[in-house]
């Protein structure tokens, strides 16, 4: 749970602070969107590899030798000042946090295999530390205090974190070596895996709603601050009122959520995210732009935990299978953030944002070719 919190607290306050990045080290949004995309390519690489390393030496190790390493590198990434040295610790720190990212969700979907929505209100702890970070974010940059300093408070929460972790590691794996199920017709490919367990598609569609995820943290906070001149705090109210929004989805509608197939939820939160998104590209009132940007960071939020729900129910190796779509999901990052980048310095900035709504409306038509046998093993009831 804490782990979860302190993950939300950076990426929330990249979200706000991405704007100010962007001017330190003079990065225009096609650079920026290269510079995201090697850095999470690297993490989702390691992810899948660390996911093998969970299922040896436990998630629980790992989540703390991680945290440990991702403090460690933040503070150093507030020190860089050269647009090189900045990029390469940027992809040091995905890295670390791809393996925290792995750990922390490998060991909740082991723990609440059988209550897919506690794991759906689990991460609502998540977005509760998003909007934290990206509200304490906001205060520090407009008292005029330098956006460097919010990565050092975050890495001492994660030391703290990392302390807690490694005071608790039972020195255990999740699945003990000698204990995994074997199957008659072989196969320890996690692709083979996977398609023996009905998860490919869900795969596929999942790497594609992230895109959309990924998206809306990175590009509509810095679309209402670059493009339509807002304040700081309006544009961190907006993302805070969408991270509020998921949070809220999350844990109070847990339960609901849980009630419904992951078809039908995936269709859902792709309708909400993929209209907010557009309706925020097309206003030019920054008030209606910012209340898209909360539905689009609301819908977005269902991708992530109603998935990995599923995976925990179907898949017959859990953590490596985890390990797997995490890796995906990072892979629609590394997809997402160049073209959008792309387009929005090439189109314009609202054509990057549709490229994002393209992406989440595309979720919702590869969720409807989803085969119905599959939607309904995956109703948790």
């Amino acid at each position: 749970m804490a782990a979860f919190a302190t993950f939300g607290l950076f990426w929330g306050s990249w979200a706000v602070m991405l704007f100010d990045i962007q001017q330190a080290f003079s990065l225009n949004d096609a650079q920026l969107g290269l510079l995201l995309a090697v850095a999470i390519a690297v993490a989702g690489a390691s992810s899948a590899v660390m996911a093998h390393l969970a299922d040896r030496v436990g998630a629980r190790r790992l989540l703390w030798i991680a945290l440990f390493a991702w403090a460690v590198l933040l503070c150093v990434l507030a020190l860089t000042r050269q647009r090189w040295a900045f990029a390469t610790v940027l992809v040091l720190v995905e890295i670390a946090g791809g393996s925290i990212d792995t750990a922390m969700n490998a060991e909740a979907s082991h723990r609440l295999v059988t209550k897919p929505s506690s794991l759906v209100r689990l991460h609502a702890l998540f977005n509760a530390g998003a909007l934290t970070g990206a509200a304490a974010a906001a205060l520090v940059i407009h008292a005029g205090v330098s956006w460097r300093w919010v990565w050092p408070a975050i890495a001492l929460v994660a030391l703290g974190v990392g302390a807690w972790a490694l005071a608790t590691d039972p020195g255990t794996a999740l699945v003990p070596a000698g204990r995994e199920v074997p199957h008659p017709q072989g196969g320890s490919h996690p692709l083979r895996r996977l398609r023996r367990d009905g998860l490919l598609i869900l795969l596929a569609v999942f790497a594609l709603a992230e895109v959309t995820e990924g998206g809306v943290d990175t590009w509509g906070v810095l679309f209402l601050r670059n493009h339509l001149a807002t304040g700081v705090l309006l544009g961190a109210a907006a993302y805070v009122v969408g991270q509020l929004v998921a949070a809220t989805t999350r844990g109070a509608g847990g339960t609901l959520l849980g009630r419904m197939s992951t078809r039908s939820a995936l269709i859902l939160g792709g309708c909400v995210a993929g209209g907010g998104i557009l309706l925020e590209s097309v206003s030019p009132l920054a008030g209606v732009a910012a209340v898209g940007l909360a539905l689009g960071a609301g819908g977005a939020s269902l991708f992530w935990p109603l998935v990995m729900s599923s995976v925990s129910r179907l898949a017959s190796q859990v953590v490596s299978a985890v390990g797997t779509f995490t890796a995906a999901g990072y892979v629609g990052w590394v997809a997402g953030a160049p073209i959008v980048g792309w387009v929005s310095q090439t189109f314009g900035p609202a054509r990057g944002l549709q490229v994002l709504a393209v992406a989440s409306f595309g979720v919702v038509v590869c969720t409807l070719f989803t085969p119905r046998r599959q939607a309904a093993q995956d109703g948790s009831g």
